[in-house]
């Protein structure tokens, strides 16, 4: 099967403990966005998350930075601190938050759609 080819990168994958863009498997968790993957993206509890854990899309050039981004939050849909999301917002971009095969389908259809969309993505385990 050949899959599409794209000048963004496209979720090619995703299952337990793995996550494929444009064919290459990542087994860390992920921030991808239409030009760059950030590979060993943040590992611990959902609510631990930090502006800081975001650096990847927000210290880029105004043209490259996202309008939303989605956090797939691994085999459940569980928020972070909201108060993450208001930060997020101030530097504009705004948050959706759902399980991590969910974000990836998302992230599919907007970028294929050429919007600006980066997904950080947790390991699905189950």
């Amino acid at each position: 099967m050949h899959l599409e080819t794209s000048d963004q990168n496209l979720i090619s994958n995703y299952g337990k403990g793995v996550l494929g863009v444009n064919g290459q498997d990542y087994t860390s968790n992920i921030i991808i966005t239409r030009t760059s993957v950030v590979q060993d993206w943040f590992d611990g509890d959902l609510k631990s998350l930090t502006l800081a854990h975001f650096d990847p899309i927000l210290d880029v050039p105004e043209a490259d930075k996202p309008e939303i981004l989605l956090l797939g939050s691994g085999d459940q849909h569980i928020f972070p601190d909201f108060s993450l999301m208001a930060e997020l917002r101030k530097h504009g971009v705004a948050m959706e938050v759902m399980n991590t095969r969910a974000a990836c389908r998302t992230y599919s259809v907007l970028v294929n759609e050429y919007r600006p969309v980066a997904a950080a993505l947790i390991q699905i385990k189950e």
